[in-house]
């Protein structure tokens, strides 16, 4: 190949255009080179410390073994923690209502170690209070709707309008089921199906 100094300009610039073609190809290649490096560090970088894998797989040719964690050594003096709720740790516990929804007494019963009946023992007030959060028990009432009939003096009949919300039909579903049925169908993605079986027949 002769010397750059004796080519002329139309074969310098043909050899120029050749190499920039070149020089992209080559960076190319490189990037691509590069990705795959990467993808393969992080493949082999895995172990069970680090990822899901079984820590069996820990042993394979290129695979870095995770980090040892060491246990730290509790202080002189210092005990075995205890299980459950920390001193000083933020408790948390449901409130106090001042005003219930209902309070039921209840009442020792039975003997005394005397032989007297504790039925007839004096009252001393209340020793202790429990609260119990809870939600009634759903049940679904039937509502029957008797429209009459009435005769005028001048003997007209006319019979009494139907209820407003109420369909003319024999039996229907009332607006409150209908939207908590709409409810677990929408929200809760519960089938029509299963609805219908939560509603009374």
């Amino acid at each position: 190949m002769p010397g750059l100094e004796e080519l002329s300009r139309e074969e310098l610039i043909g050899l120029t255009r050749r190499l920039i073609v070149q020089v992209e190809q080559l960076t190319q290649a490189n990037r691509e080179l590069t990705d795959r490096v990467a993808r393969l560090e992080r493949l082999v970088s895995r172990n069970s410390g680090n990822s899901g894998m079984p820590p069996s797989k820990d042993d394979d040719p290129g695979r870095t073994p995770p980090a040892e964690v060491s246990t730290p050594v509790p202080a002189a003096g210092a005990g075995k923690r205890s299980r459950g709720k920390q001193r000083g740790a933020p408790g948390a516990q449901l409130s106090w209502s001042p005003f219930p929804d209902g309070i039921v007494d209840h009442f020792p019963g039975g003997p005394c170690g005397c032989g007297s009946d504790l039925a007839s023992a004096a009252d001393l007030g209340v020793y202790a209070s429990h609260q119990q959060v809870d939600v009634p028990a759903m049940t679904a009432t039937v509502t029957q709707h008797d429209r009459h009939a009435v005769r005028c003096g001048c003997g007209a009949m006319h019979v009494a309008a139907r209820p407003e919300g109420v369909p003319d039909a024999g039996v229907s579903y009332g607006p409150n089921l209908q939207a908590w049925c709409v409810y677990l169908m929408v929200v809760h993605a519960i089938p029509v199906a299963r609805c219908a079986d939560l509603s009374p027949r």
